[in-house]
């Protein structure tokens, strides 16, 4: 199989879409897979239109089978849609995010957490801030501090200050509870600088 495999994987057999969803052959080594067969229709949508707006070619719909033969038989390994991936991507093409609705930028925060590299955090302009806006996680030690509303101390008792404390109104569960861990970690002196609780 491995020279069938090879040479298979060497040709332009990957339907890929790119940017403004046009759509051409790719070679395993020019695109990324999309494998989120298990991920909210939603999310999934998001993220391939976010990776689109980056500039990634994209190959939908790829069965797990297909991978593991790529793994296994081809000279390159394929690189699959992650929150690794993403995170990167994020970083270089800011525009890809900047201007997608507060929802969607919460959702795409979820999906970029879930795997808990906070460190890998820095440099994305995904923070919500309780006045609306959006802030960049930062390692730098100048960073400007963001902190965390607890129960016991909530951003009620800071009038004025909503461009210092995160949002976690309209924030899922699921990523409150991913906020909490981040400033957490102890991680602040590194990545997370700017984040801690109140």
């Amino acid at each position: 199989m491995e020279p069938l495999f090879a040479a298979l994987f060497d040709l332009p057999v990957f339907h890929v879409t790119e940017r403004g969803f046009v759509t051409r052959w790719a070679r395993v080594s020019e695109c990324v897979l999309d494998c989120l067969h298990r991920d909210d229709p939603d999310t999934r949508s998001l993220v391939i239109s976010t990776l689109l707006d980056a500039g990634v070619a994209v190959a939908m719909d790829i069965q797990p089978h297909l991978v593991l033969a790529l793994g296994a038989f081809g000279k390159h390994a394929p690189e699959t849609i992650s929150p690794a991936l993403v995170r990167a991507h994020l970083r270089r093409s800011p525009k890809a995010y900047e201007n997608l609705p507060l929802p969607s930028k919460l959702r795409l925060l979820s999906f970029i957490v879930k795997e808990e590299d906070f460190q890998d955090m820095e440099g994305i302009r995904l923070l919500p801030l309780l006045d609306g806006s959006f802030t960049q996680f930062s390692g730098k030690k100048t960073a400007e501090r963001i902190y965390l509303p607890t129960r016991e101390l909530s951003a009620e008792l800071l009038p004025g200050l909503e461009k210092l404390l995160v949002c976690t109104t309209d924030v899922s569960e699921f990523l409150q509870d991913k906020l909490r861990k981040l400033a957490e970690s102890g991680k602040l002196h590194s990545a997370f600088v700017g984040l801690g609780f109140i």
